[in-house]
């Protein structure tokens, strides 16, 4: 398998504003896990499609019809393969499924970036752009922490979106490892903690949540993915006022936004989708054209309030944030 030395620095785009006219037009394929009707993965595409216009390069982004078929995606990632493009990036939400198809990109000499999701154990990529995930899910539960009442018993709900997915285990495991270290930091405190298999729609997760609440007295439920939205809807729908049950989650799609505006979200994570589409495609090109080896990118664990979205709205707007 390709080992390059990992580098590090910041300012190299500069050096893909030169003339690419002489060169043949790279072609670089994007396979991924989820449908177009996730709006996440169109700020994803723009980040992809903007860099792609930089280089002029001909890019694909291959959307699932159904969400989470990674046999669907293997599939997808096959094809690629076989049409032996200078660069592939694939998420691996389903773990290593993928690694016999990767191994066979390796002996051809295409290089692959993992983004969103990275391969379960760093294998078959060149590097990784996305999310610690699971220091993301911890940082979360720790700072909706700070909005829990101070006295009382606590129980917290977490909603795990994609059950056996790496993306929604891994952030489920930080909340749940945040929670551990909370209960033993206040031994004389009742708090308990659930999950709960959410789902992947905002109206399911909503009843879903719903339905818990009525059954078992909740603090606060956490979502893997946005879709606490839904969560906030029928919570409202149930008579609840804003911060009854604290909702927190991912990402910064325009329902998410909504319901911050509300005050039903008191906190979410952004990843920065743009971001995922766009270095991936700009390290290819850096290495394929100038030899950079290239390296992996945290995009980020930043917490967004609800205070923050006035100034994020346009640019949400924009398909960039």
């Amino acid at each position: 398998m390709r080992k390059l030395a990992i580098l590090g620095g910041t300012a190299v785009i500069a050096l893909t504003m030169g003339s690419t006219g002489a060169m043949a037009q790279e072609r670089y394929t994007y396979t991924m896990h989820s449908t177009p009707t996730n709006v996440f993965w169109q700020a994803v595409k723009r980040g992809m499609d903007d860099a792609c216009a930089l280089i002029d390069a001909d890019c694909q982004l291959i959307f699932l019809q159904q969400d989470g078929n990674f046999q669907e995606q293997l599939n997808n990632l096959e094809a690629a393969i076989a049409q032996a493009p200078d660069g592939l990036i694939n998420t691996f939400a389903g773990g290593n499924i993928f690694d016999e198809a990767l191994a066979r990109a390796d002996e051809a000499g295409i290089p692959v970036i993992a983004s969103n999701v990275d391969h379960p154990d760093g294998a078959y990529r060149l590097a990784y752009v996305g999310q610690d995930l699971e220091v993301a899910g911890y940082e979360l539960a720790q700072a909706q922490s700070e909005n829990f009442p101070a006295e009382g018993p606590i129980h917290v709900l977490i909603g795990v979106n994609g059950p056996g997915q790496v993306w929604s285990e891994q952030r489920a495991a930080g909340i749940q490892r945040y929670m551990e270290d909370y209960i033993a930091a206040n031994p004389d405190r009742d708090i308990t903690v659930e999950r709960i298999d959410a789902g992947l729609d905002l109206s399911a997760v909503g009843s879903r949540v719903a339905a818990y609440v009525q059954s078992q007295e909740t603090t606060a439920y956490f979502d893997t993915g946005y879709w606490m939205a839904g969560a906030a809807v029928s919570l409202r729908d149930l008579g609840k006022e804003a911060g009854d049950v604290l909702l927190a989650g991912f990402d910064l799609v325009p329902v998410v936004m909504e319901e911050m505006q509300n005050d039903f979200i008191q906190v979410t994570v952004d990843q920065q989708p743009y971001l995922q589409g766009f270095y991936p495609i700009m390290q290819l090109h850096l290495l394929n054209n100038y030899a950079f080896p290239p390296f992996t990118i945290d995009t980020g664990k930043a917490m967004i309030y609800p205070e923050d979205i006035d100034a994020l709205l346009e640019l949400s707007a924009q398909g960039i944030r």
